[in-house]
This record gives C-alpha cells, sequence and structure tokens, in this order.
C-alpha cells in the first residue's frame, strides 16, 4: 500500500490496542480550492446530509482549520423520547423510545477514536444540534412551550469520512477512519477506497452554485407581539427581584418565506459576519426527519463548552465572571 497514506498499514497494526476506530488520511495541496468550492464539490457528488465548520477569528483572521463532511452512514434524530437511527441514503435502521442521551452514551462507547499525528482533534465523530427542548432529560421542568415548528429536538450525524482544510500550511487532509476488525488489511483498503472516492470528486470541475431572483417583499412574522414581548419584560423584572432569577434572555422568533438556496444564505452570512464559530449543517434525506428537510446557519461569536483531556471548557460572553479552580 501507498505511503501516500497515513499512518500506514504496519503503524495500524500497532495502534490496534488503543481503539477500534483509526482515522486513515491522505495529505493534499490546497493553493486552488477554497472551504466553500470543497465542500460545494462533494456535496454535489454525494448527495444527502453534509456539514462545513469554519472559524474566523476576531473578525480578521482565518482559524487554521475549517471541515467538511458529506458521508454519514449513521445518524440519529429524536422528537422528544422517540428516537430513530438512521443509515445511509435515510433508510431506518433501528427505532427506540427513551432518554436520547443514553442512547447517543451507548453509541458512543461503542466508537473508541485512536488519536493520530498530524490531524487536529477533529478528525470525524458526532456533528448535529440539540434544541433547547432537550434539557428536559437533564432536569426536570413544566412543559409549557407548544411545538409548533416541524423540527426535531436532536439530529446528530455519525461521520466516518471528512475533509480538513488547514489554513496555515494551505493543505488538505482527505480524511477515512477505519474499522478495527479481524481483516485489517481489508478494512484499510476500504478507508483508502472512500478517501480516493473524495479525491476523485475534489478533481471534477466546480458547478456555480444556482442563482435566484429572491423578493424582499415578504414580511417578517415574529412568535409574539409588542405586547406580549413587554409583559414578559415585565415578569422577568419580578423575577429577578424575588431573587429566582439574575439573568433572563428573552428570546424572540423572526421568520419569514424566502426562495434563496440555503447555502447561498450561509455564504452571505460569512461575509456579513465573519466569526469564530460558523456552521451549515444539512441533514436532507436524515431518516426520522420532518416534512422538510432541515438546515442549520449560523455565525456565532462564543464557544459554549469544550471537552479536552477531561478538562472542561466555558467561555461565555456575557453576564459571567471568572472563578476559582475550586468547585
Amino acid at each position: 500500500m501507498s505511503t501516500q497514506y497515513k499512518p500506514t498499514l504496519e503503524e495500524v497494526r500497532q495502534l490496534a490496542d488503543r481503539g477500534n476506530l483509526i482515522p486513515i488520511y491522505r495529505e493534499l495541496p490546497a493553493d486552488l480550492e477554497t472551504p466553500v468550492s470543497v465542500y460545494l464539490k462533494l456535496r454535489a457528488s454525494t448527495g444527502g446530509p453534509s456539514f462545513l465548520l469554519e472559524s474566523v477569528e476576531k473578525g480578521e483572521q482565518v482559524g487554521r482549520y475549517s471541515f467538511i463532511g458529506v458521508h454519514a452512514p449513521m445518524t440519529v434524530t429524536a422528537w422528544g423520547n422517540q428516537v430513530t437511527i438512521g443509515g445511509a441514503g435515510g433508510a431506518v435502521l433501528e427505532r427506540q423510545q427513551g432518554n436520547p442521551f443514553d442512547l447517543v452514551k451507548d453509541l458512543l462507547a461503542g466508537r473508541q477514536a485512536v488519536k493520530v499525528p498530524g490531524l487536529p482533534t477533529l478528525a470525524g465523530g458526532v456533528v448535529g444540534y440539540f434544541a433547547y427542548d432537550m434539557v428536559r432529560f437533564i432536569e426536570r421542568l413544566p412543559e409549557t412551550a407548544s411545538r409548533d415548528l416541524d423540527v426535531a429536538d436532536m439530529m446528530l450525524l455519525f461521520s466516518d469520512n471528512l475533509v480538513v482544510f488547514d489554513h496555515v500550511r494551505h493543505r488538505l487532509l482527505v480524511v477515512a477512519n477505519m474499522r478495527m476488525e479481524d481483516d485489517l488489511r481489508a478494512s484499510y483498503a476500504d478507508a483508502v477506497a472512500r478517501i480516493e472516492k473524495i479525491v476523485g470528486d475534489l478533481r471534477q470541475p466546480l458547478t456555480p452554485p444556482e442563482t435566484r431572483e429572491c423578493s424582499s417583499d415578504a414580511p417578517w412574522r415574529s412568535n409574539f407581539s409588542q405586547a406580549g414581548h413587554e409583559e414578559n419584560v415585565r415578569v422577568a423584572k419580578e423575577y429577578i427581584a424575588a431573587g429566582d432569577i439574575f439573568q433572563v434572555v428573552l428570546s424572540q422568533r423572526l421568520s419569514r418565506e424566502t426562495e434563496a438556496e440555503p447555502f447561498t444564505i450561509y455564504r452571505a452570512l460569512r461575509m456579513l459576519n465573519p466569526s469564530p464559530y460558523m456552521y451549515f449543517l444539512d441533514f436532507e434525506g436524515v431518516a426520522g426527519n420532518g416534512k422538510e428537510p432541515i438546515r442549520v446557519i449560523g455565525s456565532s461569536p462564543e464557544m459554549h463548552v469544550r471537552l479536552e483531556e477531561g478538562i472542561a471548557y466555558l467561555h461565555p460572553i456575557a453576564g459571567t465572571r471568572w472563578r476559582g479552580a475550586t468547585p
């Protein structure tokens, strides 16, 4: 097997006792590509669910890595305690009822990833979202809100193939995670074949995305009125005065109809508001999805939480201050 793939098959054998999932990768020059062009090429070839994660520090410096994932051999979707495990092509593999977090923990327990030198922390794994209502599986809270959106409470993509865009060294790392099975040579060959499929897709010419004329006349709709918002402010102030709360976010949802292609919206957002955490998540074709495919688009200045080497890091921006090392 060519040494352009790392780690080599012999090195994989030496890593076999450290876990059951090892990322194999090939390095390519990236001076003729951008994260957007890579994403569009791969999405056009594979279809189905995909994601793009990017970062711009302090609004002006591009973060070192961008991550593109276009193949999810397994997905997990939850509507309350109704959980659907999906496979490639939107196939339903299993339906369960229970705490979605417990199910995800069980699935992750079967994925013991091995760290490989030369790759960033994210070299495959789980990408998706948890809705706010998932907190009810952690704390006992009253259910006062009604479900008025056809959106799942949780959608996760288990990604085994990944393209990492290294902006510092101007290179692409094409990653395919291999399962540590009895026939290591066959598993390694399968990972290499998946890498070469992606490399072939990247060599194809880029088809420019569709451009649509979009009307700006569609009205914006709020989920509550001005009077309702003012009443919420009054009640929140009473809770603060009573000592029940010290901080509250009175969220308002604005919505409107649009003919804009979802990824075009993301491209506009990344130009208008470059941020440390930019993301485009496309859940098209995921088993257990609602009537319409869900795309999650965002640009956030802050990290909520990161767990690394057994240490949790929280970096919220507003309403917080440093605390000591003791609990």
